[in-house]
């Protein structure tokens, strides 16, 4: 951009002459303008001066207060010797000189109302009582240094500028204004009320949109009330937060069961188990240890981070038994594409849900000495055959009298009748709901086998396939 140097001369204060070089003059009210004219009529950034093609344009940048040239309002217009502007009351006189532009500033005693437009001569007092004759109309065809004609066809006095450059102009005085102060962003602090008076405008009050939409004391309020209601709610009407109703075994008032596999009755009541201070991991253990039951389950299950209600789940009707674990709950992990911590688990005793067969059938392979004496056997396990450990264990056993030969082998003891429906008995003993279809196994009880809670937590089975 090309710099110009203006020379001001400011009558009004008796100043000497102060030179400015800018590459465009900004006059207006704000301390940051070149040409500073300090009046409530001046607006921050009123008009500016830039030379353009060797002649010097007036360019008015206030909306709200208009700039007079020769009497007349301007936009945009080419400045001539012997021109006369007004901006509020003062009157700046321009004249070219060799090095730039001067410019005279003084106070006018009777300044012209800025929508003053006319072609008569007009009188302005000036500060030395002088009275300036003008004829706007003489004054618009008057020639400036480079012969650029001033237009007045639309009430605005205007200059022919290209397109390109009439915006190139836009955006440089937007960038002044701003530089100057002008284009300040809307705060939102700013008030919207009338202007107060007295020292009363010097202190500031925010309105309405900085007020809270609420008062605090509604929420607060509101918040205790639906408080009260949720605990009343949780007492007076359980039915609300419950998927479904307790289990019988939870609903008692007493404990059923001998041995005790629990420390207390839990006598229908919520927080037993849904506390604040603890987990229901953490109630249901401290409520189900005793000397007949150790909560704790294998270190397998408590790796992957296995949870007693993954097993036990509750809410499901008043005939539910939470002791019973369902073949869904052990399937719903071992079963062909699942993965737990990158071992896939697949699906047990090849692909039945029964005892593992191979080629129609069963393989012994004994138990541990520790499970051996869990059981209450005599003996070492190591001193008994293979059969005589399975027949020791559904007969000798704690299950003592409660097996016998004829309800497995109830086709005979010779021959092919040995074996004939010896699978479906045992299936039928160690299932929760046994179904036969297409010889495939449907709901056995995988717990019969695989122990979880107690002293012995192997998990492994009393029977298993081959070469497993």
């Amino acid at each position: 951009m090309v710099t110009s140097k203006f020379i001001i001369t400011r009558k009004d204060l008796n100043l000497d002459q102060v030179v400015i070089e800018s590459e465009g003059l900004t006059i207006g009210r704000l301390s940051g303008n070149d040409l500073v004219l300090n009046h409530p009529t001046v607006s921050r950034t009123h008009a500016g001066i830039k030379e353009i093609n060797g002649d010097y344009w007036i360019f008015n940048l206030s909306k709200a207060n208009g700039t007079l040239l020769n009497g007349e309002l301007v936009e945009s217009t080419p400045l001539a010797d012997g021109d006369l502007i007004q901006i509020g009351p003062f009157l700046l006189s321009p004249t070219y000189t060799s090095d730039g532009l001067a410019l005279t500033v003084e106070m006018s005693l009777k300044p012209l109302p800025a929508e003053t437009v006319g072609t008569r001569p007009l009188e302005i007092g000036g500060e030395g009582g002088k009275t300036v004759l003008l004829s706007p109309e003489a004054q618009r065809m008057k020639p400036t240094p480079k012969g650029t004609r001033r237009l007045s066809g639309t009430g605005l006095l205007t200059g022919m500028l290209p397109q390109p450059d009439e915006q190139a102009l836009k955006v440089f005085w937007e960038k002044r204004q701003r530089e100057a102060g002008k284009l300040v962003a809307e705060s939102p602090l700013k008030p919207r009320g009338k202007r107060r008076l007295g020292k009363a405008q010097f202190n500031w009050r925010p309105t309405r949109d900085l007020q809270r939409p609420w008062p605090l004391g509604v929420f607060s309020w509101g918040a205790i009330v639906v408080t009260l209601l949720s605990v009343v709610a949780a007492f007076a009407y359980k039915e609300a937060y419950s998927p479904g109703a307790l289990s019988a075994p939870h609903a008692r008032a007493e404990l059923a069961i001998a041995p005790a596999i629990a420390t207390r009755p839990n006598a229908g009541s919520c927080t037993s188990c849904h506390a604040l201070q603890a987990s229901i991991e953490q109630n249901c253990a401290s409520c189900h240890t005793t000397p007949a039951f150790d909560p704790r389950v294998s270190e397998k299950h408590m790796a992957v981070g296995l949870r007693c209600v993954d097993c036990h789940t509750e809410h499901q009707g008043v005939n539910f038994q939470p002791a019973v674990v369902a073949n869904a709950s052990c399937i719903s992990c071992h079963r062909d594409g699942v993965v737990v911590q990158g071992k896939a688990l697949g699906t047990p005793h090849g692909g039945t849900l029964g005892y593992p067969v191979q080629e129609g059938r069963w393989v012994w392979v004994g138990i541990s000495q520790a499970e051996w004496q869990r059981k209450g056997l005599p003996g070492l396990s190591s001193q008994f055959t293979l059969k005589e450990q399975f027949h020791l264990i559904h007969i000798a056993g704690r299950r003592q009298g409660r097996a016998n030969c004829t309800d497995c082998h109830q086709a005979g003891f010779e021959g092919e009748a040995l074996f004939q429906g010896v699978r479906q008995s045992c299936a039928s003993c160690h299932a929760i709901d046994y179904q036969v279809d297409d010889d495939k196994e449907a709901g056995t009880g995988c717990i019969s086998c695989h122990a979880q809670h107690g002293e012995e937590k192997e998990l492994r089975a009393s029977m298993r396939r081959a070469g497993q």
